[in-house]
């Protein structure tokens, strides 16, 4: 079955929207910044966008993607900010190996299992050699540890590895010290390099 993220918009069941960056994405930026041209797939609202492209200032150019065009009604953009309607699995060809960086944050955990290769694919194909991927994984939403749940479906730390490993070499990895509340442990930050 396939979520409809517009009609979810247009209803306001936005219940993943926080009303503002992930504090861990925040926390990360007061010591690192990501630079260069940097993608949020599966951005919605745009508070991480906003965030990246605040920290990064003129070191930055920061472009959202989403399926659902309600997403970015009203919107506020910032000079080195943009947003693109467009879905992760069907990529414009102008962001191949276009990225220096791809900042993943509740997009994973929305995907299917039998979807998340197609994820890694386009991931890969829109990071530029020796790109990062700043990645806060949404592990575990929910007690039931059911994978066919969803979205958001679970992850473990195994098919992490498994899945990344192909592509990218780990550089960090842990469960931020802050988190939206009812997040708290259920998160892991992972920064990789691809190959």
């Amino acid at each position: 079955m396939t979520t409809d993220w517009e009609a979810l918009y247009q209803t306001g069941e936005t219940q993943w929207d926080k009303g503002a960056a992930s504090p861990a994405l925040l926390a990360y930026l007061a010591e690192s910044l990501l630079t260069g041209r940097v993608l949020v797939p599966g951005c919605g609202r745009g508070h991480d966008v906003r965030a990246i492209g605040a920290a990064g200032a003129d070191e930055v150019e920061v472009i959202g993607l989403d399926l659902a065009p309600s997403a970015f009604a009203g919107v506020e953009l910032l000079p080195n900010t943009r947003f693109v309607m467009g879905d992760l699995f069907d990529l414009p060809s102008d962001f191949s190996a276009a990225f220096d960086a791809v900042f993943e944050h509740t997009c994973y955990c929305a995907i299917p299992r039998e979807r998340r290769d197609d994820y890694m694919y386009a991931v890969t194909q829109a990071l530029k050699p020796g790109g990062l991927l700043l990645a806060i994984f949404y592990l575990n939403p929910r007690d039931n540890p059911d994978p066919t749940l969803g979205p958001p479906f679970n992850a473990t730390l195994e098919e992490l590895d498994t899945r990344f490993a192909e592509h990218f070499t780990l550089l960090r990895s842990e469960v931020p010290t802050v988190a939206f509340p009812g997040r708290e442990e259920r998160e892991v930050l992972r920064l990789y390099q691809r190959f």
